[in-house]
């Protein structure tokens, strides 16, 4: 993209190319001019030296040309002041006895004059022809005024006339972002290159707490308490870093920069910086970690002490207790229902710890912890990475704890002397990995509600479990950019393919 700005810088505008070739065309124009004013002149002058003479009005008109070619706003003095430098050389040669005729030097003048006004006419209409074809051709930002059409036939006035409507049209669009930014939720300010604020909308002004339009961003964000800037440090706004702070009024807020870049260039011509007040989303979040705690810590214990109390007991009671074992049953489903919502908001929150992990380590962590439950159920586990070095970026607690969910949801549904197999592969940039089953299956009309939460199925019947395991599952492979489907015949078992972006070596 910046080449192609430099390109396109490099190249010569509309202006410059209509402009040459204006010089051009006068060129040619007044190579015919300077002979027909010099013939003018030999057959107005009838006695004398001609030649002379000729020579005299050719370069008097030579020169009035040049000037109209570089003094476009003085063209009406100029040649008014050669006609009048005309006619005075031919008064004080007549006065010095020799005749000089002013005609064909003034006619020179008044042609190149008439001409010149013409081509100059036509060089800015095809202008403004240009610039309003490609004003017609931008993207319409919101809906303009209905364009009145010119039916007369003077060329200038409809260009005129269209002009005037394109300038309207400008002023609208620009009122329309002018408003756009001022009632923007966010706090918005639009600076030149060197940092000086231009403009600030209505929440950047109450975010300060004053006026903002000529004043310096860095000075302005460090009265604020933005980290680096406190007792007067220097730094650019350029290079400035961009990170989340707390302002003098405990507010979290966080700064984002884009630079203002021109359509011909790459050398910003300002900056759009933003503020976001993210206060409501980090008490948000603080208070999800105290609940978090809440769940993991104080509402485990009493169940846990539960436990222990019901063992006392029945160590006690020295027998079995249908009521002791309905008691355990019960306060285990609320511990697994804790932590099925514990493990749950920590993969639906923002909190991931992402970095290069080999895929096979968290399988072979998974098969560990899932080997002893299979155990039980005469279960055999069957796994095959085809490239144990392929990598991905993930969370490996998260990612662990989903992988493992699959694997014991498997076991689950499946029926003893069984076998599950887990097979990972790569291509095309994806790690695929197929947690497959011989269990019950789920039927085609529940696979759309497959990854809600608190959904328990037909085919889960009989089987422990909240509901909560596959929401979990899916809202990590979210988080890890990656894609989860299912596909499921009853009475064949279950396939669950998940599909995470490799880690670009």
């Amino acid at each position: 993209m910046s080449n192609q700005r430099r390109r396109e810088s490099r190249e010569p505008t509309q202006v410059q190319r209509l402009f040459r070739q204006l010089v051009r065309e006068w060129l040619w124009i007044s190579l015919l001019l300077l002979p027909l004013t010099a013939l003018l002149s030999l057959s107005s002058q009838s006695t004398g030296n001609r030649a002379g003479a000729a020579l005299v009005s050719v370069c008097l008109v030579a020169c009035v040309l040049g000037l109209l070619l570089l003094r476009p706003r003085l063209a009406l003095w100029t040649t008014v002041g050669g006609m009048s430098l005309a006619l005075l050389i031919s008064a004080v040669l007549g006065a010095r006895g020799w005749w000089w005729s002013p005609m064909a030097s003034v006619l020179g003048i008044m042609f190149g004059y008439l001409i010149w006004n013409w081509r100059r006419l036509s060089v800015v209409l095809a202008y403004f022809g240009w610039e309003l074809a490609r004003l017609d051709a931008e993207p319409k930002v919101f809906p303009e005024r209905r364009r009145a059409s010119y039916t007369g036939s003077d060329r200038l006035q409809g260009q005129i006339m269209a002009l005037e409507q394109a300038m309207s049209r400008t002023r609208d669009t620009r009122r329309f972002i002018a408003d756009g930014l001022e009632y923007l939720p966010v706090a918005t300010m639009i600076s030149d290159p060197q940092g000086k604020l231009l403009l600030g909308n209505r929440k950047a002004r109450e975010l300060f707490g004053h006026g903002l339009a000529g004043g310096d961003v860095l000075e302005h964000l460090g009265q604020l308490g933005y980290p680096g800037l406190e007792h007067g440090a220097h730094h650019r706004l350029s290079t400035l870093p961009l990170v989340e702070f707390r302002d003098i009024r405990e507010r979290s807020l966080r700064l984002e920069r884009a630079p203002l870049l021109p359509v011909d260039g790459d050398a910003p011509i300002g900056w759009l910086l933003s503020l976001t007040d993210l206060s409501a989303e980090r008490e948000a979040e603080e208070q999800r970690s105290v609940m978090l705690r809440f769940l993991s810590h104080d509402l485990r214990a009493p169940h846990s002490a539960i436990l222990a109390l019901l063992d006392v007991q029945r160590h006690q009671a020295g027998g079995d207790n249908p009521l002791f074992d309905q008691i355990e049953r019960q306060v285990r489903r609320a511990l697994d229902l804790t932590e099925g919502f514990v493990q749950l908001a920590k993969a639906e929150s923002e909190a991931y710890q992402f970095q290069p992990t080999l895929f096979a380590m968290l399988v072979l962590d998974v098969f560990d912890q899932a080997l002893p439950i299979a155990q039980a159920k005469r279960i055999q586990l069957v796994h095959e990475i085809e490239d144990e070095e392929a990598m991905v970026r993930a969370d490996q607690s998260l990612l662990t704890r989903a992988l493992f969910n699959l694997l014991e949801n498997a076991i689950k549904y499946s029926s003893p002397d069984s076998c599950i197999s887990l097979q990972v592969h790569c291509t095309s940039g994806w790690l695929i990995c197929n947690v497959a089953d011989q269990g019950k299956g789920i039927g085609a009309e529940e696979l759309p509600d497959l990854f809600s939460q608190y959904r328990r199925f037909s085919s889960a019947q009989g089987v422990d479990g909240i509901g909560l395991g596959l929401s979990m599952v899916k809202a990590v492979v979210d988080h890890h950019e990656g894609k989860i489907e299912c596909h499921s015949v009853v009475g064949k078992g279950t396939t669950f393919s998940l599909r995470f972006p490799l880690l670009e070596e």
